[in-house]
C-alpha cells in the first residue's frame, strides 16, 4: 500500500510540476512589457563593444593616476592604450564609433484604449486653445514606449586626442596631458532612440502564439487578440499616424486566427506577421 501510494504521490508530484512549467497565456500577457523591455536590454547589450569599453576606462585609469601624481605607471598604460588603440582602429576601421554602453529606460503611460482616446481628444483641444502646459501634461501619460541610451566612443578622435595626450607627456607638460585626456574622454557621444512598446509587445506575442497553437489553440487565440489590442494602442498614442498603417497587420492575425480555428495554422504564417509587425515597429522607432 506504501508502495503504491509513493508511486501515485510521484505521479502527482511529476504532473504538477509539468503543468507549472507551461505559462498560460494571461501570465504571458501580464509579463509582456517586462519580458519585451528584457529582449531589449540583452539586444542592446550584445552590441557592445567590450575591447571599446575597455580602452575608454584606461583612458579614465590614465587621468586617475595622473591626478594623483603617479606619472611613470601612467606612462605605462598610456603606452599600452595607444598600443590597444591601434590595434583597434584596424579591427573596427569601417566603423567611426564603437558602443559602449546602452541604458535602457521603461516609460509606462496609458494602456487602456479608450482612456488614451478621450485623453487624445483633450490633448488635441488643449492645443487648439493655446494652452501648451496642460497639453503637455496629458501628452505625457500617452507614452507606453522603451527609451534607449546608447553611449559611442568616436574611435578616430579619441585615438587623436589619446595620443596627443601621450606626447605632451613624453615632454614633460604633465598638465596639459591631464586637461588633453579630460577632452578625449568627454569625446563620448549619446544617441537615444524610442521603441513604441505596444508594438513590441504585438511581437513578442504572436512568437509566444506560434509556440502555442499547435498544443493549446484556444491559449494562441488570446495571445493574438492582445497583439490586436497593443497593435491599436499603438495607433492612439500615436506612434503609428493613421488606421490605413495597421489595418492590414490586423488583417493578417484575424486571418492567423481562422487558421488556428480551422487548424490550418503554420508556422511560416506567424514568421509573416512578426516580420510585418517589426516593419511597422521599425518604422514608428525614432532615433535623435
Amino acid at each position: 500500500m506504501r508502495v503504491l501510494l509513493s508511486i501515485l504521490l510521484g505521479v502527482f508530484i511529476i504532473i504538477g510540476v509539468s503543468s507549472a512549467k507551461e505559462e498560460s497565456a494571461q501570465s504571458l500577457i501580464e509579463s509582456s512589457g517586462k519580458r519585451t523591455t528584457e529582449k531589449v536590454q540583452a539586444r542592446e547589450m550584445s552590441k557592445v563593444i567590450k575591447e571599446a569599453v575597455n580602452v575608454y576606462a584606461k583612458g579614465n585609469r590614465v587621468l586617475f593616476l595622473l591626478n594623483h601624481n603617479k606619472i611613470e605607471e601612467a606612462k605605462k598604460v598610456l603606452d599600452q592604450l595607444v598600443k590597444e588603440l591601434d590595434k583597434l582602429s584596424t579591427q573596427y576601421k569601417k566603423m567611426d564609433r564603437l558602443p559602449i554602453d546602452a541604458v535602457i529606460t521603461e516609460i509606462s503611460g496609458i494602456t487602456d484604449i479608450k482612456e488614451a482616446e478621450k485623453l487624445a481628444k483633450e490633448a488635441k483641444k488643449a492645443v487648439e486653445d493655446n494652452d501648451f502646459i496642460k497639453a503637455r501634461f496629458i501628452l505625457n501619460s500617452l507614452r507606453d514606449e522603451i527609451q534607449i541610451e546608447t553611449f559611442y566612443l568616436p574611435l578616430s578622435l579619441y585615438t587623436e586626442a589619446v595620443k596627443l595626450a601621450q606626447k605632451l607627456l613624453k615632454e614633460g607638460k604633465v598638465k596639459d596631458a591631464i586637461a588633453q585626456l579630460q577632452v578625449a574622454i568627454g569625446l563620448v557621444e549619446v544617441e537615444t532612440t524610442i521603441i513604441p512598446k505596444p508594438l513590441a509587445i504585438a511581437s513578442l506575442l504572436v512568437e509566444d502564439a506560434s509556440k502555442a497553437f499547435k498544443k493549446n489553440p484556444e491559449k494562441a487565440l488570446k495571445l493574438l487578440d492582445e497583439a490586436k489590442r497593443q497593435i491599436k494602442l499603438a495607433k492612439v498614442l500615436g506612434y503609428i499616424k493613421t488606421e490605413k498603417d495597421i489595418s492590414p497587420l490586423i488583417a493578417q492575425i484575424e486571418k492567423l486566427e481562422k487558421e488556428i480555428k480551422e487548424k490550418a495554422g503554420r508556422k511560416e504564417h506567424f514568421k509573416k506577421v512578426f516580420e510585418n509587425i517589426e516593419k511597422v515597429r521599425e518604422k514608428a522607432t525614432q532615433t535623435r
